[in-house]
C-alpha cells in the first residue's frame, strides 16, 4: 500500500469528485473517502456527523492532507480535527458555497444561521480555497443583474485571509470525443433535475421557450427526475432520465448544439464534456460559462437576450464544434489540475 495518503471529503459523489479521486490515485496516493450525503432528517444528519468524527479520528493521523469538495456541514468536523493533528486542508468550491439567491432559496450564504456561520469558520480555518472559476471568489455582476444572485466569497467574508486559487475542473479528452454523426437542427441540455428549484436554476424554462420558438429543431432534455407535467412541454422536446457516461457521450455526439441556460453555475461539467464532443455551445453569461465557451459558440444575457440565440440558430452558415473541443483541451486539461495538486501537496507536506 502507498505510503502517501490523502482524505477526500464530499457530500455528493459527482463526476468532478470521482475525477479528482482518480487523478490523485494516478499520482500514487491512497485515497480515503469520507462521503456524507446531505440528509435533511435529523436522525441521519446527526448520524453522519458521528460517523465523520470517528472516521476522522481513525484516518487523519495517517493522512498527508485532506480535500473537501464543497463547503458545508460535512467540512466542519474533518477540518476541526485536521487542525488538531496539523494536517493541511484544502476546500474546493463549486457554486452553492459561494452564492445566495432568495427567489430560488439557494446558497450557503442565503440565511444568517448556524450553517452559514460554520461555512464562514470553515473558509477562515482551511489552508487554501480552490474555486472552479474566479467569479466564485470575486462575484459575478451579471448573475446579480440576471437573477438577483449575490455571489463571491470575498464579498460575503471581507476580512477573509485564506488564500484563494482558481483551479478549474479537468476533463478526459481521450474519453469525451465525438464518435457519432451529428444530426442537424438538434439541441441538447443535461441537468440532474430532482426538484422545481433545480428546474429553475438550470434554466430549463428558457430551454422550453427556445423549443417553442424553433419548432423545426429537435430538443433533448436529459437527467430529468423531477415529476412534472411533461405533456405541457413543446412537442419537439424529448425527455430522458439520468444517463451514464457512455449514454451521455452518445447524446453529445448526436446533437449539434448544447444549451447551458443556468442562472447559477460554477463551471458546468456537462457543458465542457459536450464541447469536447464538438457540440456548439449556447450559454448564459453567468459565472464560469463564458470562460468555458469563449468565442466557440454564443453567450447570451438571460431571457431578455434569447432572440440572439434564436437568430444564431436560424443562421444557415456552416458551423462545427471542432473549435469548442480545442478550447476545452487547451484550458481544462488534467495536467493543469494535477499541477495544482502537486504544488499544494509539496508545499504543505514537504515544504
Amino acid at each position: 500500500m502507498s505510503s502517501k495518503k490523502v482524505i477526500f471529503i464530499c457530500n455528493i459523489k459527482n463526476t468532478f469528485v470521482t475525477n479528482d479521486i482518480n487523478l490523485l490515485e494516478d499520482m500514487g496516493y491512497k485515497v480515503f473517502l469520507i462521503y456524507s450525503p446531505a440528509y435533511k432528517d435529523p436522525f441521519r444528519f446527526f448520524l453522519n456527523r458521528i460517523r465523520e468524527f470517528f472516521l476522522c479520528l481513525a484516518l487523519i493521523p495517517k493522512a498527508n492532507a485532506l480535500f473537501s469538495w464543497f463547503n458545508d456541514y460535512h467540512t466542519t468536523i474533518p477540518l476541526a480535527i485536521s487542525r488538531i493533528f496539523k494536517k493541511p486542508f484544502i476546500t474546493i468550491v463549486g457554486g452553492y458555497d459561494a452564492v445566495a439567491n432568495d427567489s430560488l432559496k439557494y446558497g450557503l450564504f442565503l440565511n444568517k444561521n448556524l450553517r452559514r456561520d460554520l461555512g464562514v469558520w470553515n473558509f477562515k480555518k482551511t489552508n487554501e480555497i480552490w474555486v472552479v472559476n474566479k467569479s466564485l471568489s470575486e462575484g459575478c455582476s451579471f448573475a446579480k443583474k440576471d437573477s438577483k444572485t449575490i455571489s463571491g466569497i470575498r464579498n460575503f467574508i471581507p476580512d477573509l485571509n485564506t488564500p484563494i486559487f482558481e483551479v478549474p475542473t479537468a476533463y478526459d479528452f481521450n474519453f469525451w470525443k465525438n464518435n457519432e454523426i451529428k444530426k442537424q437542427k438538434t439541441i441538447l441540455t443535461v441537468a440532474n433535475i430532482t426538484d422545481k428549484r433545480t428546474f429553475e436554476r438550470k434554466g430549463i424554462p428558457l430551454f422550453l421557450y427556445l423549443a417553442e420558438q424553433l419548432p423545426d429543431f429537435k430538443f433533448t432534455l436529459a437527467g430529468m427526475k423531477y415529476q412534472l407535467k411533461t405533456n405541457s412541454f413543446p412537442r419537439n422536446i424529448k425527455i430522458l432520465g439520468k444517463q451514464n457516461d457512455q449514454q451521455l457521450k452518445s447524446l453529445y455526439g448526436l446533437n449539434k448544439y448544447y444549451f447551458q441556460g443556468s442562472k447559477i453555475e460554477g463551471l458546468p461539467n456537462v457543458l465542457c464534456e459536450a464541447m469536447l464532443c464538438e457540440c456548439i455551445p449556447l450559454g448564459n453569461k453567468v459565472f464560469g460559462i463564458p470562460n468555458a465557451i469563449g468565442d466557440t459558440g454564443i453567450i447570451f444575457e438571460g431571457f431578455s437576450n434569447i432572440q440572439k440565440v434564436i437568430d444564431f440558430l436560424k443562421d444557415d452558415k456552416i458551423k462545427h464544434g471542432l473549435k469548442a473541443r480545442e478550447r476545452i483541451i487547451k484550458k481544462f486539461s488534467k495536467n493543469r489540475r494535477e499541477a495544482q495538486f502537486k504544488r499544494v501537496l509539496k508545499q504543505y507536506i514537504y515544504g
